[in-house]
């Protein structure tokens, strides 16, 4: 019996990865290095004990998409379907049934298809059988309230085995020929209006911003707006964020603070703030990062050390740092380029707004 399921994919590559789809291959990113494969991810599960502690900081990053493996009970299987949300653009889905099982084969990325600083990604590979290669509009007439809800869903991968029913519907109206890609007349279409105006507004809002934030803050100054941006974007967490800059700060600007419920203790997130033009590629910032997680790290758990920096790219060197000192540390050591850092300030900034 089918199952059905939901998987974000890279949203800054819609065109490349629709374009994969097309030919048979749902890829998934979080696979830019070989040991993240998923097949040795299994391994170490199945040799028993603390696995998860024996993963690498890569291994840890495709660790959602651990069901993509195949195999166990709770896993995608030949015949299931899976929803992409925003595909082949944003307020829109496709659905895709799978067709084989899981490989692994990163791909060398040209240039207009590099992002977050690597030249190679995307090697989580599942065949599939592309079913709707328009799309679905979530404001068509067949699309149910139900799958409009949990697409507000923000895991990577997340079941809809509850919304079999509804997906099926949506399958059936495709094989008669209906159109799914317009908006149902009435309310819908004037919520689907509202969506697209306000995206076009969010794109002039962020540049803005970025223009706003570069003008009024110095070097020096842009702990204060991305902590508060944090805070904001963390609130429903019910996170604390703290300014820990200056001469005691021992390698972080901000501590991000979550609190867990399942042990009534209190992780981490070290934050590096940098103000830079062009290419980051200064390896100090990364001794910060080690002090920070030696100094922080003595008080709680630390599940990452995050650099978000105004640069618009990584050095070579820089980047193969990271990794290494992700690989000692045994945390991912994550970078924050420009145009991500103006996403989640715009995100975290506009969280009590209109928008």
């Amino acid at each position: 019996m089918a199952r059905y399921w939901a998987m974000r994919t890279d949203r800054e590559n819609k065109e490349f990865i629709l374009a994969e789809l097309k030919q048979g291959r749902l890829r998934q990113g979080w696979g830019y290095d070989d040991s993240q494969n998923l097949n040795l991810i299994r391994q170490q599960r199945e040799a028993g004990g603390a696995w998860w502690e024996r993963l690498t900081p890569e291994q840890r990053e495709a660790l959602p998409h651990f069901k993509m493996l195949g195999g166990g009970e709770d896993s995608i299987q030949q015949g299931d379907v899976i929803l992409l949300p925003n595909l082949p653009e944003d307020g829109f889905f496709c659905l895709a049934r799978v067709k084989g099982d899981y490989r692994f084969e990163m791909l060398q990325l040209q240039p207009n298809q590099q992002r977050h600083g690597l030249t190679q990604d995307y090697g989580h590979i599942l065949p599939v059988e592309l079913l709707t290669p328009q799309g679905v509009n979530k404001y068509a007439k067949q699309v149910s309230a139900a799958i409009r809800h949990t697409l507000h869903t923000r895991n990577r991968l997340w079941n809809l085995d509850g919304y079999g029913h509804d997906i099926e519907n949506v399958l059936a109206a495709v094989q008669r020929d209906e159109s799914v890609s317009q908006p149902q007349p009435g309310d819908a279409r004037l919520q689907y209006a509202w969506e697209s105006a306000l995206s076009q507004a969010k794109q002039t809002l962020r540049s803005e911003l970025e223009e706003g934030l570069i003008r009024n803050f110095d070097a020096a100054e842009w702990e204060e707006p991305i902590a508060t941006a944090m805070r904001k974007l963390y609130a429903t967490w019910g996170a604390e964020v703290r300014e820990t800059g200056g001469a005691a700060e021992h390698g972080a600007d901000l501590v991000i603070e979550l609190f867990s419920p399942f042990s009534e203790s209190t992780w981490q997130i070290l934050v590096q703030v940098k103000n830079y033009e062009g290419e980051i590629a200064n390896a100090a910032t990364l001794d910060q990062l080690k002090d920070a997680y030696r100094h922080y790290g003595a008080q709680a758990p630390v599940l990452e050390l995050v650099v978000m920096t105004t640069a618009t790219a990584e050095s070579e060197d820089f980047q193969r740092k990271r990794q290494c000192l992700a690989k000692e540390l045994g945390v991912p050591v994550v970078i924050i380029l420009r145009d991500r850092l103006m996403d989640l300030m715009l995100e975290g900034l506009s969280a009590d707004s209109p928008f």
